[in-house]
């Protein structure tokens, strides 16, 4: 009988333990979706798309834009986890999330290639960076390195 009785503990603690696990990924996704949305300075992609005389660019953005998609697959999986019974393994997985899995993967790996390619294609327009001193803070890259020196004045 009280083999039975530590049995059931366990499983509760396990079964709490699984809950609140789910309930913790499903937090960190949706504040990191909020971080992704909110938080990324779009004049950053502005510049860079526009390719004017000074370009801002970080390569955490694109690939924060990237990651967006594998936030939303970790939060519906950690909503799947909450919703099963008990604290077994998932059996069997869905069509819709092995294709969004597949999607949110390929999209973290492109924008991942993107971000440290994009500096290479700055330099090869013939874009020069500001930031070697350390003294601007984040990445600039200007057409004439005559800019450095009013984007140092700015900030």
């Amino acid at each position: 009988m009280k083999e039975v009785f530590e049995m059931r503990i366990y499983t509760k603690l396990q079964w709490i333990g699984f809950k609140l696990a789910g309930v913790f990924l499903m937090v960190v996704s949706v504040v990191l979706i909020y971080y992704s949305i909110f938080f990324i300075e779009e004049y950053q992609l502005y510049s860079l798309v526009t390719l004017g005389n000074t370009i801002v660019y970080d390569g955490r953005i694109i690939t924060a834009i990237g990651a967006t998609p594998t936030f939303i697959y970790v939060f519906f999986f950690a909503f799947r986890t909450i919703l099963q019974k008990g604290v077994e393994r998932l059996k069997k997985g869905t069509l819709i999330g092995t294709v969004w899995g597949l999607f949110s993967l390929a999209c973290f790996i492109f924008c991942m290639g993107i971000s440290w390619v994009i500096p290479l294609g700055l330099i090869a327009l013939d874009y020069t960076l500001c930031d070697e001193e350390g003294d601007v803070p984040g990445l600039y890259y200007v057409t004439k390195p005559e800019l450095c020196k009013t984007i140092i004045e700015n900030h």
